[in-house]
């Protein structure tokens, strides 16, 4: 998405649970979680672990693991066995967005 529809999506959202008159004690949180609304950080973080299984792991995907990925050198690991690493990027910043921003979230991912 990008961030002019994000931020609109984020007003509608806000609107629709400011219309339902029972719900004005409830955090904006708890408001949404009560009308089954899925935020939408949750939802682009879902998207991109998705993503991240299909690269890993070669599926349905014409993406290269190398492209955007390191695995973690250590063998004591956590978890699933696919601990990633951050590369180091001096350049090309916004082509390993990507990268930078799921490699946290797959490495919390129970096994």
């Amino acid at each position: 998405l990008f961030k002019k529809d994000y931020l609109q999506l984020e007003r509608v959202q806000a609107r629709a649970t400011k219309m339902v008159k029972n719900l004005s004690h409830l955090s904006s949180e708890a408001k949404l979680a009560e009308l089954d609304f899925i935020p939408l950080n949750y939802m682009q973080l879902r998207g991109d672990l998705i993503q991240t299984y299909r690269i890993v792991r070669s599926r349905e995907c014409a993406l290269e693991f190398a492209d955007f990925f390191e695995l973690a050198g250590t063998e004591h690991l956590r978890g699933h066995p696919f601990k990633l690493q951050m590369k180091l990027v001096y350049t090309d910043v916004r082509l390993n967005a990507f990268s930078q921003r799921v490699v946290g979230a797959w490495n919390e991912v129970p096994e």
